[in-house]
């Protein structure tokens, strides 16, 4: 009999484990990137209190904050990042997982070749200072759509929704 319980216990676990992990993945369904809007519901010029009725931070991640109190880069559980400006609204957009793509299906994980091909090459760019031996890292802006990819290695690390600039 106790052996029972402990197997159900296990089991009750491992259902709960599993029922969090796929209500996450649900939660951004159907999501996409637009640049120099937003990601899904969330939009650049949002408070951090409306953000946050729609994604959860990511209590293991390490956030940054102003003074200790303002927000300033917050990792959530959604695979965004988001950093805000000095009046607590969102000032860009980082998009760090898989399955959130542009209106050109360009994701997270791509070759960087991807996003080349389907935007152009009217970026701007510039190449991250890197640990010896480590990937050659860059980040690529389109400004005036307020898209931008930071790739590592030719693969597309990070996807970012930016201001627009004309």
């Amino acid at each position: 009999m106790r052996y029972k319980l402990i197997i159900m216990k296990r089991l009750f676990y491992i259902l709960a484990v599993m029922c969090t992990m796929c209500s996450l993945a649900w939660s951004n369904e159907g999501w996409t990137v637009r640049g120099g809007d937003g990601v899904g519901p969330l939009k650049l010029g949002m408070k951090v209190e409306a953000c946050e009725k729609i994604v959860k931070r990511n209590p293991n991640a390490d956030q940054a904050f102003v003074a200790g109190k303002r927000p300033f880069w917050i990792f959530y559980l959604e695979g965004v990042q988001i950093n805000y400006d000095n009046t607590s609204k969102v000032l860009q957009i980082y998009v760090d997982k898989t399955g959130i793509p542009t209106d050109k299906g360009v994701q997270v994980g791509d070759p960087q070749d991807k996003f080349m091909n389907a935007y152009g090459r009217g970026f701007v760019s510039h190449e991250l200072p890197t640990a010896k031996g480590q990937p050659k890292q860059s980040v690529y802006v389109y400004k005036s759509s307020g898209l931008g990819f930071q790739v590592e290695g030719g693969i597309v690390k990070f996807i970012i929704v930016t201001p627009k600039i004309h």
